[in-house]
């Protein structure tokens, strides 16, 4: 009986000592260090009896060129056998607040945080996440390097910055102190001012748990794209656009982006040989007209003195419903008859009418004076003379009502404030004036120290704007004190109007042309947020 139950414990001690083991055979690379479970264990070649079951295995030629297998399975009685290439290295030490938070990079399961492990050298996405608060980071991984980054789970982290330096920024209306500053934020809603100067915007930012970016605000010119256009230029009645004449023809600007949301070009003259010199839009703002003299391919009207283009455009579509070729000395188009009609004049005072949609002719007008300046409004036509006088031209009765000696010298521009209450008159004898539109009667009048070639009122008329002939604009209070000048004009402006009460727009001719848009009588400018 002791001899039976001798045998039973030396053979119980034999199948424990053999039970569930198989060996595990590295070869290659030669002379690596070998780790099973983090632990070292050898060199290479090594061959190593291990228990069955699951291994992380790696190898190193060097503390940053290593090699990881995870998932391993040595089984009872069989040899795995390894193969490993070394990668170049670097640590990655990752830590959150709170910590506990799981590691991931794509769907590999790293680690939690606190957390550091050596990772391939180059650029990494990598996650954490904490019950249902998660973040995502970048991380550039160098070799033989620690790259160290704690992530809070509990706000979000933000760094602020601003070109030029010295600008301002309030968080929730708290003031900055220094920049470049980092901020915690609660998760939600931030609204962010900036300003410089005469230089203010605010946006609104959204931020979560777990963020953290870099915002960089840049105040930079706002130029129109690159697009020659030129004026003269008006405001539509809406004040959503302003509309210009370009090289491939005539632009409607948005004055919420400043881009051309609606461009009018002749179809028969794709390469734009010839520029439009001058435009109307209709009061209800459907329709455009833009006439063209001919000049670059006259030799095929060898037969007409004063070749000239007058198209009519559907807003709406951008198509062109009348288009034809008269042999007549065009300066000036306006509209008439609620659009129905439009109105064609010469220096000279002579012109003719022509229906909006057909493009042909209906009847010969004669103003009786030299024109200088034209300018349509509820189916009249207010026109300004050489010698100074106000002529108001009723499109109803097609008939002059009135003339007016308004100033002793040429009128240069016509222009109509926003509510249509006012008239405002530019003129060569250094005057401006404001005239009541409903009786032509002066309201208001303003000297300057030079010629005007054009002045407008604001919005809310509390301001008028004076361009000069000495390339210089003048921003008067309505009372007459001056605001500001705007001294640094690339070319003289022929037009000038309020796009609101601090932003003035400027256009010279197609001579050189150019149109800048001035805040505050500075040339504009825009903060431009960046997000990393």
């Amino acid at each position: 009986m002791k001899k039976f139950s001798f045998l039973v414990i030396l053979l119980s001690f034999f199948l424990f000592s053999c039970e569930g083991k198989g060996k595990l055979s590295v070869k290659e690379p030669q002379g690596a260090e070998v780790y099973v479970n983090g632990k070292p264990v050898g060199k290479t070649p090594l061959e190593i009896e291990l228990k069955e079951g699951s291994y992380t295995v790696e190898v190193a030629t060097s503390e940053f060129d290593r090699d990881r297998q995870t998932g391993v399975w040595v089984y009872y009685d069989k040899t795995t056998e390894l193969s490993f290439k070394p990668r170049p290295k670097g640590i990655l030490e990752a830590n959150t607040i709170p910590q506990g938070a799981v590691v991931m990079e794509g769907r590999n399961y790293l680690g939690k945080t606190p957390f550091k492990d050596y990772l391939d050298v180059g650029k990494h996405l990598i996650v954490f996440k904490l019950g249902n608060v998660g973040a995502s980071r970048k991380v550039v991984i160098e070799y033989g390097k620690t790259t160290s980054l704690t992530v809070n789970l509990e706000k979000a982290v933000i760094h602020f910055d601003a070109n030029p330096s010295d600008t301002t920024i309030y968080v929730d209306n708290k003031k900055l102190d220094s920049l470049p500053k980092t901020v915690e934020l609660d998760e939600g809603v931030h609204k962010i001012t900036v300003e410089k100067d005469v230089y203010k915007d605010t946006f609104t930012l959204k931020w979560k748990k777990g963020d953290e970016y870099t915002v960089k605000y840049t105040l930079k010119d706002v130029q129109l794209p690159p697009v020659q256009a030129y004026g003269p230029i008006t405001i539509t009645k809406d004040y959503k656009r302003f509309v210009s004449l370009g090289k491939a023809g005539i632009y409607f600007w948005d004055l919420s982006d400043l881009k051309p949301h609606i461009s009018l070009w002749d179809p028969e003259d794709v390469r734009n040989f010839d520029k439009f010199t001058n435009f109307a839009v209709s009061d209800d703002g459907k329709l455009t007209s833009g006439i063209k003299p001919i000049k670059a391919l006259s030799y095929k009207y060898k037969d007409m003195k004063n070749p000239v283009k007058v198209l009519v455009w559907d807003n709406s579509t951008a198509m062109v419903i009348a288009n034809k070729l008269f042999d007549a000395n065009i300066s000036f188009v306006a509209f008439g008859k609620n659009g129905s009609n439009v109105y064609l004049l010469g220096k000279d005072g002579k012109g003719f009418v022509i229906d909006s949609k057909t493009g042909n002719k209906v009847k010969d007008v004669s103003i009786g004076d030299s024109i200088s300046s034209v300018k349509s409004y509820s189916n009249k036509i207010y026109i300004g003379t050489e010698s100074g006088k106000l002529i108001l031209y009723d499109t109803s009765s097609d008939s002059i009502v009135s003339t007016n000696p308004v100033h002793s010298g040429r009128i240069n521009d016509i222009q109509i404030s926003k509510d249509g209450k006012y008239l405002i008159t530019a003129s060569n004898d250094k005057t401006v004036k404001i005239l009541n539109i409903s009786d032509l009667s002066t309201v208001k009048t303003f000297s300057s120290s030079a010629a005007v070639a054009s002045a407008n009122l604001s919005p809310s008329n509390s301001k008028v704007a004076i361009a000069k002939a000495d390339k210089t604009v003048d921003v008067l209070s309505f009372d007459g004190n001056k605001l500001y000048t705007i001294s640094n004009l690339p070319a003289q402006a022929i037009s000038v109007a309020f796009t609101s009460e601090d932003i003035v727009l400027t256009a010279s001719s197609v001579d050189n042309p150019v149109i800048n848009l001035w805040y505050s009588g500075k040339l504009l400018r825009k903060w431009v947020q960046t997000i990393e």
